[in-house]
């Protein structure tokens, strides 16, 4: 008897030790998975955000005999900027005064901390450009930062290519400016929040998260489009954009992907700061392989990128409210 006891003993054992193994295996993985789908972000309270902004203006001032500029005072009650969607000749005539030839602008009484490169890609949509340039110089300008617009310009040879053209702005602005922040901005965006600030964060930053046509929510997790914050250090490492993705969608989560991969976090700040108004536009088409491209991203991460971008370069002009880079690609 008691040696049956001692077999139903031993048997009761094995079988809770291997549920448990089992039960074990299946919890690493799903918390394996659970890091795979949704990657931790970091999301940055109000008054942490001077902490995590990081000096971008690369001591190109130092002949200066000025004091350092401020950043805006960041207010959880600062009033939201009312942003007018059509702007008349009169009024962008009226900002040209302000700004420098190439849309350069910078605080005259101070140096300033962020030297940030606004890099816009476009093609074929002139009111939302000149939408987007009054809005943006009004906004910029009470940021004490020294800033610059590009605006990217696609040839009508081939498909747009959103990813593709924000390396060129990246090649082209290097070559040319020390900027030290780029901000990979879409030109139907326009931030209603003055304590977003245009600079660069420790992290590649998701700036645009509460969007108006969403209902200022998130359509979903990981989604990294829109606006977009780098250091000069983390774009390089993370080799920019992928050049393929032509037509709509998948080339800013392929550019996720790339940044976890390079083991930075994304960021945000909190969604009353990131909220931005979208003008209304007629939809791209999507890429019909932009699933099979992100499924396959990992092998082209190294070679496909701001390092191997090509394209020919058809005009380079410095403009009253921006710099006009042309390409063809």
């Amino acid at each position: 008897m008691n040696l049956i006891l001692k077999y139903i003993k031993r048997k009761v054992l094995l079988y809770w030790i291997i549920r448990v193994f089992v039960l074990s295996i299946f919890l690493v993985i799903g918390i394996v998975a659970y890091f795979i789908l949704f990657p931790s972000i970091i999301y940055i309270n109000s008054v942490d955000i001077p902490k995590f902004l990081v000096k971008t203006s690369a001591g190109e001032y130092e002949l200066l005999n000025k004091s350092t500029c401020p950043i805006v005072e960041i207010n959880e009650e600062t009033s939201l900027i009312n942003v007018q969607k059509t702007v008349s000749s009169k009024q962008l005539d009226f900002i040209k005064q302000f700004v420098s030839s190439g849309g350069e602008w910078m605080p005259k009484h101070c140096i300033p901390q962020h030297h940030t490169a606004i890099i816009v890609c476009y093609r074929n949509r002139t009111e939302q450009l000149q939408t987007f340039l009054y809005h943006m110089h009004s906004f910029l300008q009470k940021q004490n930062i020294h800033y610059q617009i590009f605006v990217i310009e696609q040839t009508f040879d081939a498909e747009f290519n959103r990813g593709k053209l924000f390396n060129v702005g990246y090649r082209e602005v290097t070559m040319r400016s020390l900027a030290g922040c780029f901000i990979f901005h879409d030109v139907d965006l326009m931030p209603e929040n003055i304590n977003n600030i245009y600079g660069c964060t420790d992290c590649p930053r998701h700036m645009s998260t509460s969007i108006n046509v969403f209902n200022y929510k998130l359509p979903y997790y990981n989604i990294f489009g829109g606006a977009i914050a780098m250091t000069r250090r983390q774009f390089h490492d993370i080799n920019g954009f992928s050049n393929i993705f032509y037509g709509w969608g998948g080339e800013d989560d392929d550019l996720f992907n790339r940044v976890y991969h390079r083991g930075y976090r994304v960021c945000r700040y909190q969604s009353f700061i990131s909220r931005y108004t979208m003008l209304t536009h007629e939809k791209e088409i999507p890429n019909e392989n932009r699933m099979q491209y992100l499924r396959n991203g990992p092998k082209r991460f190294y070679t496909d990128g701001v390092d191997s971008v090509t394209y020919n370069l058809i005009k380079y002009e410095q403009l009253p409210l921006y710099t006009r880079i042309l390409v063809k690609i």
